[in-house]
């Protein structure tokens, strides 16, 4: 049987338990078949003799455990809609607020939301509605920033701070979305009837003026908007100015403010070689179910195979570093990835994996070379930040691909 190539992209977050089955099986019977000529682009669900690129499968999962998380399994629930009443506040209690999205998330800017950062904020009471806070009236558009600090001030209220405004929509079950495990699109439409886990109502319908503004990255002191994610409690949004537009609304909260802020995007060198050994990779890659058909016996390749690879390339290397060792790639502010290349008994893989938190890990993309244990070097030049590559022989068609990151923010892996 010859040499066959499976590649998974970045996945879409949309799969379920079916779906995830289904693009199993379609991986293993596309290694019983010969497919028409591949197609081109990173969500290409085509095969051929020697590239099959297998479906999008979900990503919802840590090396923390092989279990569901919670956003995979209420994938698609939404929260009950109900009626509103004028006027109401709701009170949020004092507790630990974990700020941010998880790296992988589709939507995420990790250049603006901090991977998952706790904070402890104390209790506040906020509108549940938009100003004026009363399903008999539209939401207040049109407001500058200055207009709506007034407009709560006149109520003995105050805006609410960006991080205030986040954990009362991800309420007390610290839920992705405004409605849930999902945005509810009945919400688009009649947004007062949608509630927080807190039942705090129509956020994520609009956006959100806060007291906040922006530390660092590209647009220091830059006012935050909060609500422009489709529902996504994390989403962040730098105001053009301080006038505010029509799509831009405010409501007040009551009580002291709290001074906790989002954590500063982290900026990382590009390229962190490791000395990672195979062992522990193997516990890595055995706790990732997408990577289930590596398993956890994996072989790194020896150092001395740098040597061979580069022996008996087609193109110019110098100034290029190769290694045989996993590598930390930071190919952007925010985004941090564990890229490795091993070997098993049976095939050879290149994998790219989300660092998260509290040392977990979470699928982003993989090639597999099935029956090929041809030796591969990651390489990649220090200045070129975005440019990873894995190789067999650098320069020679077919043994070599990169590993990208595109402008969505996904990873993929392709062979050239």
């Amino acid at each position: 049987m010859s040499p066959r190539r499976v590649s998974t992209p970045s996945p879409g977050r949309v799969a379920s338990r079916v779906a995830l089955a289904l693009a199993l099986v379609a991986v293993v019977a596309a290694c019983k078949r010969t497919a028409p000529k591949a197609a081109s682009g990173p969500d290409a669900a085509v095969e051929s003799p020697s590239v099959t690129t297998s479906a999008d499968v979900d990503a919802s999962f840590t090396s923390a455990s092989s279990e569901l998380d919670s956003e995979d399994t209420d994938a698609g629930a939404v929260r009950a809609r109900s009626p509103a009443k004028a006027a109401q506040k709701v009170d949020i209690p004092a507790g630990k607020h974990v700020s941010g999205s998880t790296p992988g998330d589709v939507g995420r800017d990790p250049g603006l939301e901090p991977a998952l950062v706790p904070v402890d904020l104390t209790a506040f009471s906020i509108d549940a509605l938009p100003y004026p806070n009363d399903p008999a009236s539209p939401p207040r558009t049109g407001v500058s920033h200055a207009e709506a600090a007034r407009l709560c001030g006149e109520r003995g209220a105050r805006l609410c701070t960006e991080l205030e405004w986040e954990r009362a929509c991800k309420g007390p079950d610290a839920d992705p979305f405004a409605t849930g495990g999902a945005w509810d699109t009945a919400c688009d439409k009649e947004p007062a009837t949608c509630a927080s886990g807190f039942g705090v109502r129509a956020l994520g319908a609009t956006r959100e003026w806060t007291d906040s503004k922006l530390e660092g990255g590209s647009q220091p002191g830059a006012l935050v908007l909060r609500g422009a994610g489709k529902g996504r409690c994390a989403a962040r949004t730098p105001a053009p100015s301080a006038e505010g537009g029509s799509d831009t609304t405010f409501r007040c909260c009551y009580g002291a403010k709290n001074a906790a802020a989002p954590a500063a995007i982290e900026q990382k060198p590009p390229f962190h070689r490791t000395k990672m050994e195979a062992a522990e990779l193997g516990k890595i890659i055995a706790q990732v179910p997408e990577l289930k058909r590596i398993g956890s016996d994996v072989t790194l390749f020896d150092v001395g195979d740098v040597n061979g690879i580069t022996g008996r390339s087609h193109a110019s290397h110098e100034g290029i570093s190769f290694t045989v060792f996993p590598v930390l790639w930071s190919p952007e502010p925010g985004t941090e990835l564990l890229v490795a290349v091993g070997h098993t008994k049976v095939l050879s893989f290149v994998i790219a994996l989300h660092v998260l938190p509290e040392g977990k890990y979470r699928f982003a993309s993989s090639l597999l070379l099935l029956n090929d244990l041809s030796p591969l070097a990651l390489a990649y030049q220090s200045a070129r930040r975005k440019e990873l590559f894995w190789t067999a022989c650098w320069g020679c068609a077919g043994e070599q691909g990169p590993v990208s990151l595109r402008s969505d923010h996904r990873v993929v892996i392709v062979q050239q």
